[in-house]
């Protein structure tokens, strides 16, 4: 499915559908993407900060074609990774935060009860 030819008929079988598979009423909203092609995408994401990321977080590539298309591959980790500004997660889901300060701001007001925070943790 990595053939030009294929995006309209994929646009029109998809785009403003329901997933079917799952009991949700969400739908699927298709548009055309920035950067265009499986090479380029690796090479956006492989120096990107996400790869500091929880496995969970970073991108994922398959075999697009052959007998194992369909199949997780690795995903080339680049030589110059950029760090992240601002905080990131642990394994465990858990966000920790470097030197910068954060306001967190519980949007649940109707106790009247204010529950903003700013915190400021340096690691």
């Amino acid at each position: 499915m990595t053939n030009p030819r294929h995006i309209i008929p994929f646009y029109q079988t998809f785009n403003g559908k329901k997933w079917e598979k799952f009991n949700s009423e969400k739908m699927a909203s298709l548009a055309y993407a920035r950067i265009q092609g499986k090479a380029s995408l690796i090479a956006h994401f492989q120096n990107s900060s996400l790869m500091n990321e929880d496995k969970r977080c970073r991108p994922i590539l398959f075999h697009s074609d052959g007998p194992n298309a369909g199949d997780q591959e690795p995903f080339p980790m680049g030589t110059n990774i950029r760090a992240r500004s601002g905080r990131s997660r642990t394994s465990s889901g858990e966000e920790t935060h470097h030197d910068i300060q954060t306001t967190m701001t519980n949007c649940d007001t109707s106790n009247g009860v204010d529950t903003s925070v700013s915190t400021k943790d340096t690691e």
